[in-house]
């Protein structure tokens, strides 16, 4: 429910007849505070970016709409955040695909494995789908929820306690894994293993799981380089089903300045976090493999790619079927989906990064 900030009754009095000896009338504008609630904890490029975004939000509509982070899941869990954002428990939300697979069907393409590459295209590609697709919009506005902006966690890597330079080093290990890698995992002979993010650095630790899809920005960010010392570079796509929505209802109340102020600080986040992205990631390798704290992260190239794109391949043929089933046009989609990706590759080939320019 929104939180509104008054003014006390002596202000408001004083406002008043401040107001009526200027021949005005009075009024009280009443303020927004939007509670967040965010998975991960308050480091990191993401939520440097979002706290960014916080500041931005706050100075442009001069305190109008601002914002409380809850971190680490200490307001709902993370599976939960769609339903809360919707139900207005939460105003404001992170939200991830993997974790509402039937909720947000058509979003969960954006989770392919070996899908976009780079972080900056993948963000910008799913916005502007989510402005254009209706499918897209359907299915956030059945949740009664609006994403506003586009994340990614980068590409997806595996971090392991021992090498893997090969699909066979894979076979019989204990995977943590999630959406679309779960059946290439299984097909290279791995166990997948259901585990949160967050219990992932005690997992590794522990030895419940050997192996997990990373990140190398993140897996510096939470420690993991404490408990797991090598990383494999496969970039089997990104999570890109994964973003930020605020409850449609309350969106819906704000003016149209409002409205407009948070658009497009929506779309200034992703060049906002895809700089501090790309910048994060190549220190944290080079600090990784430098050695932190005594610990070092050795990163491997895998000799046979083609190998786990193969045990990938049956991804986009279940989804297409799964997508029939709710009267969506799968391949139609998919088709509108490789042209905005196309769009956005070659203006990073042409132009460079926004930020670069």
């Amino acid at each position: 429910m929104l939180k509104f900030i008054r003014s006390t009754k002596k202000a408001l009095v004083t406002a008043a007849a401040g107001a009526l000896l200027l021949g005005m009338s009075a009024s009280v504008v009443q303020a927004i505070e939007l509670r967040f609630s965010e998975l991960g904890p308050p480091r990191g490029p993401r939520a440097e970016a979002l706290q960014w975004w916080a500041d931005e939000l706050a100075k442009r509509t001069n305190g109008e709409i601002t914002v409380k982070f809850f971190w680490s899941q200490s307001l709902v869990k993370a599976k939960e955040n769609l339903k809360a954002v919707g139900a207005g428990l939460a105003e404001v939300g992170t939200v991830m695909g993997i974790y509402t697979p039937r909720e947000l069907p058509v979003w969960n393409y954006a989770n392919a494995p070996f899908g976009v590459g780079d972080p900056w295209v993948g963000m910008r590609t799913w916005y502007e789908l989510r402005q254009t697709s209706e499918e897209l919009q359907a299915e956030a506005k059945k949740r009664n929820i609006k994403i506003f902006t586009n994340y990614t966690t980068g590409p997806v890597d595996l971090m392991s306690k021992e090498p893997i330079k090969s699909a066979k080093d894979i076979d019989g290990k204990k995977v943590r894994v999630s959406g679309g890698w779960v059946d290439m995992m299984k097909n290279l002979g791995a166990s997948p293993v259901n585990i949160g993010f967050g219990e992932l650095y005690q997992a590794l630790d522990r030895g419940t799981v050997d192996a997990t899809t990373n990140y190398i920005a993140l897996a510096k960010a939470y420690k993991m380089y404490e408990v797991a010392g090598n990383f494999s570079v496969l970039k089997m796509g990104q999570v890109l089903g994964y973003g930020a929505a605020i409850n449609l209802n309350l969106y819906n109340s704000f003016t149209a300045e409002q409205k407009k102020i948070f658009d497009q600080l929506g779309v200034e986040f992703m060049d906002e976090y895809g700089r501090r992205f790309v910048e994060s990631e190549k220190s944290a390798q080079a600090a990784m493999e430098a050695g932190i704290d005594g610990h070092k992260v050795q990163f491997h190239e895998v000799s046979d790619i083609d190998v786990w794109k193969e045990a990938a391949s049956g991804y986009t043929a279940e989804w297409i079927k799964q997508v029939a089933k709710k009267g969506v046009d799968g391949e139609a989609f998919i088709k509108k989906f490789e042209e905005v990706r196309a769009k956005y590759e070659n203006e990073l080939k042409t132009k460079g990064y926004p930020w670069d320019r």
